[in-house]
């Protein structure tokens, strides 16, 4: 295979594009690498078969804007070309620039976390493929699976959806976890005791989940249906507000989705518990 229409381009060298450009190598498959300046890879790199641009969803209709200007500067079109971009929140019609000159256009997520720019093996990862053409689809699938990816069909209208889920998995775990951290913390843990405090329970829950199923993992005051331990908790919090509002919002999801006993019992403790509530008090 030559560069030239063949293989993929990769525009941007970030935390997921280091990756990326690690697995399509490791993979054999003939990659040009674009920095988002523009700098690097060769005059023909944008004529490669799929341009896959990792960048922040907010430039993403630019570069695929730069993309066409080029495709226009050089009066050639991009027809038989596929450009990509990673957004999981983004449809593929962002990328309006490059199918008006001619290309296939999709989104190809990773599932995924990216912290920084050391390499992440893509072995077994998943990634949400959003397209509308069934043979643009076939030969993601195939790019993916030849990276060692697992592929999965997502759609357009689906996008924002499907994110907010991602972000609830990873990021916002996160944000759980360091605020649990923070709290042992302030019932006078050292930041060592806290960490594995935290730890210890956020492993073994995590390991029960997945192996028997959130429903049958589900534990502690709620479980039990001790509207009296919700309350005392939530009163020791009324002096930590932001750490009251994780807690409150994740009771009454659990409230609402998960087995409790005494739910109307729960209910009304953590509605008392609410900052409006003790307004109207």
């Amino acid at each position: 295979m030559t560069e030239n229409n063949a293989g993929v381009a990769v525009i941007g060298t970030g935390n997921w594009g280091s990756s990326l450009i690690a697995a399509l190598r490791r993979a054999g498959v003939p990659t040009a690498v674009i920095s988002r300046g523009w700098r690097g890879g060769s005059s023909t790199s944008l004529e490669a078969r799929v341009i896959w641009i990792c960048a922040p969803d907010a430039a993403i209709e630019e570069v695929a804007e730069r993309i066409g200007r080029r495709t226009a500067e050089r009066r050639r079109n991009s027809r038989g070309q596929i450009v990509v971009h990673s957004s999981g929140a983004l449809s593929a019609d962002v990328l309006g620039p490059v199918r008006r000159a001619g290309a296939q256009i999709a989104a190809v997520h990773p599932v995924m976390s990216f912290p920084t720019r050391r390499v992440v093996a893509l072995d077994g990862v998943m990634f949400g493929v959003e397209t509308r053409d069934a043979a643009v689809r076939r030969e993601l699938y195939a790019l993916v699976r030849r990276m060692g990816g697992v592929p999965f069909a997502v759609k357009a209208e689906s996008k924002a959806l499907y994110h907010s889920a991602g972000t609830l998995a990873s990021p916002l775990l996160v944000a759980a976890i360091t605020a649990a951290r923070d709290t042992a913390e302030l019932a006078g843990l050292d930041k060592r005791a806290a960490s594995k405090f935290v730890q210890s329970l956020v492993e073994a829950t995590l390991a029960n989940a997945f192996a028997r199923g959130t429903q049958q993992s589900f534990s502690g005051p709620f479980a039990r249906g001790d509207a009296e331990t919700i309350r005392l908790h939530l009163r020791v919090l009324e002096k930590h507000p932001m750490v009251a509002g994780v807690y409150r919002a994740l009771a009454q999801y659990a409230i609402e989705a998960l087995p409790v006993k005494n739910r109307s019992s729960l209910e009304r403790a953590v509605a008392e518990g609410s900052p409006r509530a003790r307004r109207i008090k």
